[in-house]
């Protein structure tokens, strides 16, 4: 078997890749976020991300985005069961860690370790 990652020949019954240490996918599949798929981010939410994810998405303003989420809740009700909906639907987006070569990410650097 090959990692998906880094191509390198590893152990069928490996869980991670001894050369580059990504997590092994059953028949070599590792699932990536589609390009421009509609995802939940983890940076800005403030319940669930569902209204930062349609912000982000379509390019709308995040404020007003939320007004009128809290609007449709107050005044219909309705809004909730949608926001619900949305919460379970919508994919989370994965962590992303930062890269150890980047500039400051060295120890030793200015600004590393901050």
């Amino acid at each position: 078997m090959y990692c998906s990652h880094c191509g390198k020949t590893m152990d069928d019954s490996a869980r991670f890749c001894p050369f580059c240490g990504a997590v092994n996918q059953p028949g070599g599949y590792a699932p990536t976020p589609i390009a421009g798929q509609l995802m939940r981010p983890r940076y800005p939410r403030m319940v669930a991300g569902v209204c930062a994810a349609f912000a982000l998405h379509y390019g709308w303003d995040l404020s007003l985005v939320r007004v009128i989420t809290a609007l449709a809740i107050v005044f219909t009700g309705v809004g909730l069961f949608v926001y619900l909906a949305a919460w379970i639907i919508i994919p989370e987006a994965p962590f992303v860690l930062p890269d150890p070569n980047a500039p400051g990410n060295v120890p030793g650097s200015p600004g590393a370790g901050i």
